[in-house]
């Protein structure tokens, strides 16, 4: 099977992710993706990635103090 997207979730300022899940296909994608809604264990924020197979990614960013943001 061929996972073509990606959701990671990494903490504060971590190079790499704390957690990766792959899929094959985009609901199952996008559905993982909208069940992150906070910071998590992080010390001050968490950022979470969905990435497609046509490069594009979308992120979203969780700070401790509740505040979000996202691209």
């Amino acid at each position: 099977m061929e996972y073509l997207y990606s959701v990671t979730c990494t903490y504060d300022s971590e190079t790499a992710p704390r957690w990766i899940g792959r899929y094959s296909d985009a609901i199952s994608a996008v559905e993982t993706y909208q069940k992150f809604v906070d910071w998590g264990t992080a010390v001050e924020y968490s950022t979470i990635n969905l990435s497609e197979p046509n490069g594009k990614m979308h992120t979203k960013i969780f700070y401790k103090d509740g505040s979000v943001s996202g691209k």
